[in-house]
């Protein structure tokens, strides 16, 4: 009779015992969920990745080098070298995302999507140099030829036939105007070579280089702003 009750109290506790273990998978499964699920890449998410990253940067060459089309005061020579290299890396992003969607490893793809990066750098290099390299030859070849015009006119009237008007501030004015134009042509002497000059390669060691060109440029229309206000003040003072 004891072995018997003893029986049914031992199966009762297996039978609760299957019970629980049958729930425990499921609890084990929200709490100790795989880390690496969301990380892990397959080939196909490689490739979907390179494909929005070529698109990206195929839109934006293309723009650039519409851009070029119709800048003005950019030099033939550095329309010509800007542009080589935008299609050049236009057909090196057309040739990556077509290797890539040939990889059959993960490892390959994910070396090859890599160079779009570091190799072209088409957002960190190749587009900011056409619109820097456009800026300087614009400056160079319109504004201040047109402003260095302007300056040397004013000299003539105030010392000519609107001598009456000169005052010590106009003639302040007029020496300003000088002075800010010859710095904006000094920040931007030889600038555009130096920006043309810089490669992925110096990039990826020292990302400050493209914004060092930046900085120059910008510096230069502060100097072009300052004369183009010198200028409006004795205009309107020898109205």
């Amino acid at each position: 009779m004891n072995r018997i009750v003893i029986t049914s109290v031992v199966g009762t506790i297996a039978a609760a015992a299957l019970v629980v273990g049958a729930g425990a998978p499921a609890f084990a499964s929200t709490s100790n969920s795989n880390p690496s699920a969301k990380t892990t890449r397959t080939l196909e998410s490689v490739q979907t990745a390179a494909k929005t990253a070529t698109d990206k940067r195929e839109t934006a060459l293309s723009a650039a080098i519409a851009k070029l089309d119709v800048a003005k005061g950019i030099s033939a020579s550095d329309k010509a070298t800007l542009v080589d290299r935008l299609n050049a890396d236009l057909a090196g992003m057309k040739a990556i995302e077509a290797k890539i969607a040939a990889d059959t490893t993960v490892v390959a793809a994910s070396a090859d999507l890599k160079t779009v990066y570091t190799t072209y750098r088409v957002f960190g290099v190749a587009i900011p140099q056409a619109h820097i390299v456009a800026e300087i030859d614009r400056a160079t070849s319109i504004e201040i030829p047109k402003l260095t015009a302007s300056q040397t006119k004013l000299g003539a009237m105030l010392a000519g036939k609107d001598a009456a008007k000169s005052t010590a501030a106009l003639q302040s004015d007029l020496a300003d105007m000088t002075k800010q134009i010859a710095a904006a042509n000094t920040e931007l002497s030889g600038a555009s070579a130096k920006v043309l000059a810089i490669t992925p390669t110096d990039y990826n060691s020292n990302k400050t280089v493209v914004k060092s060109a930046r900085a120059s440029v910008k510096t230069a229309k502060s100097d072009l702003k300052q004369a183009r206000t010198d200028r409006k003040a004795i205009l309107a003072a020898l109205k």
